[in-house]
């Protein structure tokens, strides 16, 4: 999985749900309490279902970095 480049939105890094899969977003969704999913304005535009980068960083890594198959001698 490619980590996701933040938004700059009013000094806040944040990231939308939009740009993970949708298997992605929804295990992120279950993983993250309601009220951190925030709706904001930037440049003009309304972006749905957004986070902030830190709270998007931590679950990638503790999450899709250990949940990654490990490969061992015999699948080689």
């Amino acid at each position: 999985m490619t980590k996701l480049i933040p938004l700059n939105i009013e000094g806040k890094k944040m990231v939308q749900l939009a740009q993970l899969t949708i298997d992605q977003a929804n295990d992120l969704r279950s993983w993250l309490p309601k009220e951190s999913i925030q709706n904001v304005s930037f440049q003009g535009m309304e972006l749905n279902e957004c986070i902030l980068f830190e709270t998007y960083d931590y679950w990638f890594k503790s999450h899709h970095v250990l949940t990654r198959p490990y490969e061992t001698i015999l699948d080689f």
